[in-house]
């Protein structure tokens, strides 16, 4: 056999077997699939980036949410501190009154310290502009608004 024959060969082998266009569909088969996991793994950044937004989002919103909630417990705090500090005071005049109650003063001290009680509801009442229920203690009701 010749140069030209066994040329002739090869060329029926390799053109009759179908073996470059087999070359040929896996070479685009190849672009086509590595073109889709660069297009899949762009699509999972990109929903990345969706999901972190969206959770900013529900973090700023809850922040807010609780600055609101902080600034409205600050002002009922501030009124709470001051309600305590009022019936301390009404405490220990309470407590002075009734040390100096005797058998004979009795009545005297007690119609005393009703009184002074009395007088700090009544300027309670005043400061709060007539919005709380006032008893004969200065007490009222506590309501959460």
């Amino acid at each position: 056999m010749d140069w030209f024959g066994l040329i002739s060969l090869v060329l029926n082998v390799v053109l009759s077997g179908g073996l470059i266009v087999t070359f040929v569909t896996l070479k685009s088969t190849r672009v086509t699939a590595d073109a889709n996991a660069k297009k899949a793994i762009a699509e999972a950044k990109a929903d990345e980036l969706k999901n972190v937004e969206s959770a900013i989002k529900i973090w700023r919103d809850m922040a807010e949410n609780m600055a609101d909630r902080v600034e409205v417990l600050s002002v009922q705090v501030d009124k709470l501190n001051k309600e305590v500090t009022r019936l301390n005071a009404i405490n220990t005049k309470i407590l002075k009154a009734m040390d100096r109650i005797t058998p004979d003063t009795f009545d005297e001290v007690i119609a005393k310290i009703k009184k002074d009680i009395q007088n700090e509801a009544n300027e309670k009442l005043s400061d709060s502009n007539a919005n709380a229920d006032v008893d004969v203690l200065g007490l009222h009701d506590h309501k959460t608004s």
